[in-house]
């Protein structure tokens, strides 16, 4: 069996030698370049010009056709990108046939790939014929028409080069031309002849691999017609079309804000309100105020509910290092949770993470890295309650949804344009960094007033405006003829818009006893509801503190010992993760 493989081998081995010698010699021989390249140019008075390439390409062995590449991005400006408007009219054979080609934009060059029927062992000639719409340079003193005519990029030899340059009539006797051949950079000269409105250029000798021929002619000003500045401004946006992306950005998110984001007129003036909306509580008041629940809003339900008789909140002093004393404070609840029925949502949240597991007293310490899973139920049933109110049309929770879309709609013109057209916008340079980060800030602008309140909403709004007006420029004569409990009643609501000093400063003088809902004030002989305030100020900044804060993870901590046992130091929450959820 070893040696009928062994014989199997020989003879593959064998055949293989002969058909070396058996194929025909041109197979071994696969080569082609360029026999002649001519250009036939027609420069246009408004810069325009249609060129007509024709190359003459000699084939030895079997070829399918060739690729021409086309520059048509340039480094412009402050770092922006040039861009020649050109445009394949037809692409041809010898006799006028047409040939199958396809274009494609890759790194700033148009790239032709022509199919040539036949290219095998012989001589094809292919005319490229395409208008560019930009061909002409122009300065203040002078124009130029400065043309690569073969392009410095083909890897093989082109036995000769030449290109015929028209212009308009009006340009004869005032031309200067010079061309040049080589390689990239060469300051060779080629031959430039002036004929009228004609240039003529052409090689001396055949040039090398990556040679190329380049027509260079001066032409004064008045002879062709300089574009406008709209012209130019145009052809600055197409070279660079992402400039276009704040543009976009901002017709979306106003179209966007117009149609979903845009309030009504409230058709009422801000007044004076002598109380709150009806119905409407102080932490609604502050969101409604401006969209969001803040730290001072969640604080005005603490005090809300302790005006209204849910808890109490009992100051004392806590000894440190025996000299200093440090405030403490106390949530006593009042009421049990069978006579929590009445609360709105978000008011029966805060006393569940008050008093968890039916507790009936809570130290402001206890609060800490506990209370933070409240914190999110209370902001989402307070924002449901103001909806439910039809408060909204476009609540603050979907209008982020709603510029989310805005910048997908605005990014995906130019993602599907970069894709499928091959744009580069890359060439842009600086003009790409600085249309991103100009269209995000329009975005970003446009999401801050995406909220849409409904009509009700907007005038509920007038009216809060109008009832923090009230608070915030109450005249004493006024507040004496009001009933004794308005102080405490309002004082949550004005916690909620931010005059709580303000309101405490009015009734210095008017408000003879504290509130009986917080104990452990020292005020002396006579009660100063100013430094009252203070003292609430000073427990609602505690509270706050302990309501956001969030236990830290550690990451040497585990809940058993190295062999495997219980060890005791293990908890609820413990570990990587955390967090909450809610229903709603």
């Amino acid at each position: 069996m070893a040696c009928f493989s062994n014989r199997k081998r020989g003879w593959a081995l064998s055949i293989a030698i002969a058909l070396l010698f058996v194929l025909p010699s041109h197979a071994q021989q696969r080569s082609w370049h360029i026999s002649d390249f001519s250009a036939d140019i027609d420069a246009h008075k408004d810069g325009s010009a249609d060129v007509d390439e024709r190359i003459s390409l000699v084939f030895i062995g079997q070829f399918h056709g060739i690729h021409r590449y086309i520059p048509v991005d340039y480094p412009g400006p402050d770092g922006s990108n040039y861009s020649l408007f050109l445009k394949v009219r037809s692409v041809t054979d010898e006799e006028g046939q047409k040939l199958k080609y396809t274009t494609a934009k890759q790194h700033g060059y148009l790239v032709l790939t022509i199919y040539i029927p036949g290219a095998v062992d012989t001589r094809k000639r292919v005319h490229i014929v395409y208008f560019v719409r930009d061909a002409v340079k122009f300065f203040p003193g002078h124009d130029e028409f400065y043309w690569n005519v073969t392009g410095n990029g083909w890897p093989v030899a082109i036995d000769a080069a030449s290109a015929t340059i028209h212009f308009p009539p009006e340009a004869a006797g005032q031309l200067r031309a010079q061309a040049f051949a080589g390689n990239y950079g060469s300051n060779e000269k080629a031959m430039a002849d002036i004929q009228g409105a004609n240039v003529i250029v052409q090689t001396s000798n055949p040039l090398s691999a990556r040679g190329g021929l380049t027509a260079d002619v001066f032409i004064p000003q008045g002879v062709l017609q300089e574009p406008t500045t709209l012209t130019r401004v145009l052809w600055f946006l197409g070279s660079n079309p992402i400039l276009l992306l704040p543009i976009l950005a901002f017709v979306v998110m106003f179209s966007l804000w117009w149609v979903k984001g845009r309030e009504p007129k409230a058709g009422i003036s801000v007044a004076p309100m002598y109380e709150p909306p009806k119905g409407m509580s102080p932490a609604e008041a502050g969101t409604l105020i401006d969209d969001s629940t803040d730290p001072r809003d969640i604080s005005s339900i603490l005090v809300d509910l302790a005006v209204r008789g849910y808890i109490k909140i009992r100051e004392e002093q806590v000894s440190q290092l025996v000299v200093f004393k440090k405030k403490d404070y106390i949530f006593v609840r009042l009421k049990d949770q069978d006579a929590w029925n009445d609360l709105k949502p978000f008011e029966r949240e805060m006393m569940s993470g008050l008093f968890p597991s039916d507790e009936t007293e809570t130290h402001i310490a206890d609060l800490r890295n506990r209370f933070y899973i409240s914190i999110p139920p209370i902001k989402q049933f307070i924002m449901s309650s103001l909806k439910e109110q039809g408060m909204y049309t476009l609540d603050p929770e979907s209008a982020h949804g709603y510029w989310i879309l805005g910048a997908v709609a605005t990014a995906i013109p130019f993602v599907l344009a970069g894709y499928f057209l091959h744009v580069d916008y890359s060439q842009s340079g600086f003009w790409l960094v600085a249309s991103i980060a100009l269209a995000a800030i329009i975005i970003f602008l446009f999401s801050r007033i995406m909220t849409a309140k409904s009509l009700k909403g907007v005038r509920t709004r007038v009216e809060i405006l109008g009832f923090q007006e009230f608070m915030n420029r109450v005249d004493a004569d006024r507040l004496k003829r009001m009933p004794p409990d308005t102080f405490e009643k309002y004082l949550p609501y004005a916690m909620a818009l931010g005059v709580e000093h303000r309101w405490a400063k009015a009734f210095q003088g008017i408000v003879q006893n504290p509130p009986s809902w917080y104990e452990g004030g020292s005020y002396g002989p006579s009660f100063n509801s100013w430094i009252f305030m203070h003292d609430l100020g000073a427990m609602t900044a505690d509270t706050t503190s302990a309501f956001v804060s969030t236990p830290r993870a550690s990451y040497d901590s585990s809940g058993f010992t190295d062999s495997g046992g219980d060890s005791g130091g293990g908890f609820s929450g413990g570990g990587f993760g955390g967090g909450g959820g809610d229903a709603f």
